[in-house]
């Protein structure tokens, strides 16, 4: 930011500052207020809740209490284990479970267990289903707790119910001693959504959940409108831990409508402050920063090169000194342009030599395998010697020819030479560059007889192939292990639903690491520095690929070793095509 417009902003903050601190102040004041009386409402509606669940649990307490001492229902059925030895008649056992509905609804409660002196559950007419099964827990429960009510999920299936219920209640359990015999007695109570009924008052609400957060009473209204500053109480199980907690939520919304008008009132106040200060603001760093517009002028006259601007220097203070060492500067500036510029061409012209170098050095690789190719079948008297000899001949003439052509290209402009798109077949490139390796390497083809034509170069196609397949031979010789041998193989096929036709290379060498896959057509990026590597063989192909509206990606090949898959679009066909097809998003564009 500028000189002038910082000024500004402290005479605008210079305004802001007192009216930000009424703002603030008033705000802390309606806060402060409303707070003491949010906290009087909190604290009420938390001791409600907690009065509530002990006033619960004091009744089923005291409730299991009444049945456990002396009570006929519970007494009379210790009477009957005593009399018949712990094995009551089927009569008898139907007439006390009979009697079980009764009993509950007369003490208020929505569960009973009676658990026998094998943990057998002789009474449960809260969940039938649950007679004469074992339940060995309650028992000790009734040792530890002494009557004390904690809370539990409990299974309800009632007689006749075809489903059971999963409840929330809270339980107490007490141990009911005969002469010779003793009987666990389990009471509990639903908690049902009255209880959050207390609680719920405009701006209050409440809501029930699980110790996993699940809702099991949903609140009244909107949650999250009252959900800011919550009250928990927890309703502990046998052994302490909570099973459920009950939340209740109080709005601060009155708080924030008070809070949006101050804020509103002050921003108002300060608006009509900022439109003023930034008036005075402007007139006054006018004057102050009025000598300082020189240097600026000079400085984008140094962004736009013009070495040769001079700053007048007006006056003899810190700005006058700035000026002058400015102009100091410039002269510096336009003596290291000239020695930069020097630097610059020396370096252009040392990357042209390395991309020369390397482009005229991929034409040699064919036309020494080719002269190998005819010494080996020279020297073997092949009979086949003159075929040989004058499809090597050829392949010779062909490279020289575009050694000359890159040559060429590169004096004109120093750059990759222009692709020289015709009718071309694939499979014939393929087995053209393949051939030159016979005898050298075992190259596995998997060529598409139905492959379409192409309209590309075949001499930078037949770059891309002789590169990549060089490529996969320094990789196969670096391997570790040597009990398999090397091996290349060079596919061909149509992709992208006919719209593309692939060129895959892979080999079973050591392959390259996951953060190499990123930097492998990046120019000058080698990992074959102690062979004369420059870094340019991938960035030329990546070029090449590009320019024929293709794509090339390295990935891992099921051999072991790296995987080139090449793409180019087929007659018909654009880039853009292409790469929305490897989208999903592919749409015939009009032609």
């Amino acid at each position: 930011m500028k000189l002038r417009g910082r000024f500004t902003l402290w005479f605008a903050f210079a305004a802001l500052i007192p009216i930000a601190a009424a703002a603030v102040g008033t705000r802390e004041v309606l806060s402060r207020n409303y707070r003491s009386s949010f906290e009087k409402r909190r604290s009420s509606s938390e001791t409600m809740v907690e009065s509530e669940l002990s006033r619960i649990e004091r009744r089923v307490e005291e409730t299991v209490r009444g049945l456990t001492n002396e009570h006929p229902y519970v007494s009379g059925l210790l009477v009957e284990l005593r009399k018949n030895q712990d094995m009551l008649p089927h009569e008898t056992l139907d007439r006390v479970r009979k009697r079980g509905n009764g009993e509950m609804a007369s003490a208020s409660l929505d569960l009973l267990l009676l658990v026998g002196e094998d943990d057998t559950i002789l009474v449960a007419p809260h969940s039938t289903a649950s007679e004469d099964e074992d339940d060995p827990t309650r028992a000790p429960r009734g040792r530890t707790l002494r009557g004390q009510s904690f809370y539990t999920t409990e299974q309800f299936w009632p007689q006749g119910s075809d489903r059971p219920a999963q409840k929330l209640v809270v339980e107490s359990i007490q141990i009911a001693r005969g002469k010779t015999h003793r009987i666990v007695v389990v009471g509990g109570r639903i908690i049902t959504p009255g209880l959050l009924e207390l609680v719920r008052q405009p701006g209050v609400d409440a809501r029930l959940v699980s110790s996993d957060g699940a809702e099991l009473f949903p609140p009244q209204g909107r949650w999250d409108a009252v959900a800011g500053d919550l009250i928990r109480v927890p309703l502990p199980g046998p052994d302490g831990s909570p099973v459920a907690w009950v939340e209740v939520g109080l709005s601060d919304a009155e708080l924030q409508q008070n809070l949006r008008e101050v804020t509103l009132l002050a921003a108002g106040l300060g608006g009509g402050a900022l439109l003023v200060m930034i008036l005075v603001g402007f007139i006054v760093s006018r004057r102050i920063t009025g000598d300082l517009d020189a240097l600026v002028s000079g400085a984008q006259a140094a962004s736009r090169g013009d070495l040769d601007h001079e700053v007048p220097v007006r006056t003899r203070d810190e700005i006058g000194a700035v000026a002058h060492a400015f102009n100091l500067m410039m002269v510096d500036l336009k003596e290291s342009k000239e020695q930069l510029g020097h630097a610059e061409r020396v370096a252009a012209w040392q990357e042209i030599a390395r991309r020369l170098a390397h482009e005229i050095k991929n034409p040699l690789t064919p036309i020494q395998m080719a002269v190998e190719t005819m010494r080996r079948t020279h020297a073997k008297k092949h009979p086949s010697f003159d075929e040989v000899f004058e499809e090597s001949t050829a392949t010779v003439l062909e490279e020289a020819g575009r050694l000359k052509r890159i040559v060429s290209e590169f004096s004109e402009f120093a750059r990759m030479p222009k692709p020289e798109k015709r009718p071309l077949d694939l499979n014939e490139v393929v087995a053209s560059a393949t051939v030159l390796y016979a005898g050298a390497i075992e190259i596995h083809k998997r060529l598409d007889d139905q492959l379409p034509e192409l309209e590309a170069d075949r001499d930078c196609l037949q770059q891309v192939l002789l590169n990549l397949l060089e490529n996969a031979r320094d990789a196969i010789s670096n391997r570790d292990d040597d009990s398999t041998p090397g091996k290349i193989v060079v596919e061909t096929h149509t992709t992208r639903g006919g719209r593309a036709v692939a060129l895959v290379v892979e080999d079973n060498g050591p392959g390259f690491p996951p953060d190499m896959k990123e930097k492998l057509f990046t120019p000058y990026f080698t990992t074959k520095h102690a062979k004369g590597g420059t870094g340019l063989g991938l960035a030329i192909v990546y070029r090449i690929v590009t320019d024929h509206g293709g794509k090339i990606s390295a990935l891992d090949s099921a051999l072991g070793g790296a995987r080139f898959v090449l793409e180019l679009p087929t007659p018909g066909f654009t880039s853009e095509d292409l790469a929305a097809s490897m989208s999903g998003h592919w749409t015939p564009a009009p032609r």
